[in-house]
């Protein structure tokens, strides 16, 4: 027993030491060229290390690299089960450029971004439906139009948009950031540990939860009826022109734009209401 405890922990190291080492460094060649490579289509791009991306739409997806040329076999991409990722073999320590674009198809539905990558969009991405997530210190700028829009954004995460939607769910937590135009039906937006959201634009309805320590700036997007929840030390700001009912407890507060027909729901603990003129 003692000896298959000693086999299984030098496995382990040594499978640790294998795949923790530092990838070995390089420079690039000054030399730069350009490479485009068909691909399958896929259904979900993830880009993170600090990938920066920017994608376009088109009939045949594919991946176009222009880098210095002894750099195209250290950037790799790959479709497995319908998701397209990058990596290097490498740790690039200069180059002259790095520039990588990423055609996808009417198949794609989800968007990732984490560690350092940064995605952007060339053209506005015109789909059925969109889900966008963010983590780590990545970002995103996109341009996007579809039915049915969801964003989940947490840690450090930094995103601007621009968005044209039936439906928009919003979610971020973890000092997550975003910065967004948003036309939308309806909207959802939930905010937890000290995120941040300003949004512009004209919503027929708006729901905002926000809790701990977190901040709504609304003031420049306009909605019919709003219903917000405020919590625990966080502010938001709306702006509704017909109805609005309101939850607010802790120490949250609620700055309110326009005059809309306020219903209070909940009130309790240190929470304030503000009026404001715009």
């Amino acid at each position: 027993m003692q000896k298959k405890a000693l086999l299984t922990i030098f496995a382990i190291s040594c499978f640790t030491a294998t795949f923790g080492q530092d990838k070995e460094k390089i420079k690039g060649d000054r030399d730069v060229t350009s490479k485009e490579t068909k691909i399958n289509a896929f259904n979900r791009i993830i880009v993170g290390e600090d990938f920066k991306i920017d994608i376009i739409e088109g009939a045949q997806a594919s991946v176009f690299v222009e880098t210095d040329d002894n750099l195209h076999d250290v950037i790799k991409f790959d479709v497995t089960d319908s998701t397209l990722t990058f990596n290097t073999s490498h740790k690039i320590t200069s180059s002259k450029k790095i520039n990588i674009k990423v055609m996808y198809t009417r198949a794609l539905k989800q968007i990732e971004t984490f560690e350092d990558g940064e995605i952007s969009s060339l053209t506005s991405v015109n789909l059925d439906k969109v889900i966008l997530k963010n983590t780590g210190s990545s970002k995103a700028f996109l341009n996007i139009k579809t039915k049915d829009f969801k964003f989940i954004n947490s840690d450090r995460a930094k995103v601007k948009l621009n968005v044209n939607a039936q439906v928009s769910n919003l979610e971020l937590a973890e000092n997550s950031k975003v910065d967004a135009l948003i036309n939308s039906d309806t909207l959802y937006v939930d905010l937890y540990q000290r995120a941040d959201a300003k949004i512009e634009g004209t919503i027929k309805h708006l729901k905002v939860r926000a809790d701990n320590s977190t901040n709504f700036v609304g003031k420049d997007l306009t909605s019919a009826s709003a219903e917000v929840i405020c919590e625990s030390n966080s502010d938001v700001a709306v702006q509704v022109t017909n109805s609005l009912s309101i939850e607010a407890s802790g120490s949250g507060e609620v700055y309110i734009y326009a005059n809309p027909k306020i219903t209070l729901n909940k009130f309790s603990d240190t929470a304030k209401l503000h009026k404001k003129e715009m």
